[in-house]
């Protein structure tokens, strides 16, 4: 897998706010879901694909993730130290969910994995916020809740945010970061 971003970092909103930006039940006192990563990034940054797949949905909004592009990949590689938390980890294809570009470069067809296919932004319901890129990984192609995800750590690896993917959170490691 290649990472999404030149640098790789997952989205602060302070000391206070914890692992907001990651995924699962790390919002609102641990209540409620953010179903992938929200990665730090300067407005315009390159967005890769991060493995050779297709293109098979260019949205300029859907509920709330403004302009996005889902990219179907087949027979995903997981990371060595992947929990694979998701049935047995053994999947034909995965699509990955890029959200709040400011602008989408590829809206059909193939890529290969490192092609740019966009640019982070604000866009949909990060209006007001710091440019970032929201990342999911979803197992049907539909942008639904009720779709089921994986945790982005699953292909991308843990270390940008818990050195190693214990669930151990740990403000001294938060905010780390890993190159492209």
């Amino acid at each position: 897998m290649t990472l999404p971003l030149i640098v790789n970092k997952i989205r602060s909103d302070g000391p206070r706010e914890g692992l907001s930006n990651s995924y699962g039940k790390v919002r609102n006192n641990a209540s409620k879901w953010h179903r992938g990563w929200d990665l730090s990034a300067e407005p315009n940054s390159p967005v890769f694909a991060v493995a050779d797949g297709v293109v098979v949905q260019s949205l300029d909004d859907v509920s709330g993730y403004g302009r996005c592009v889902v990219l179907e990949i087949k027979n995903p590689k997981f990371e060595p130290n992947s929990n694979k938390s998701f049935g047995n980890g053994n999947f034909e294809k995965l699509y990955i969910l890029y959200a709040h570009l400011s602008q989408t470069d590829i809206t059909d067809g193939t890529v290969k994995r490192g092609e740019q296919i966009g640019k982070t932004g604000t866009s949909g319901n990060a209006g007001g916020e710091p440019p970032h890129l929201h990342i999911e990984i979803l197992l049907e192609n539909k942008i639904k809740k009720s779709t089921p995800r994986l945790d982005p750590g699953e292909l991308l690896g843990y270390e940008l945010y818990s050195c190693g993917g214990t669930g151990l959170v740990n403000q001294e490691v938060f905010g780390s970061c890993k190159a492209n």
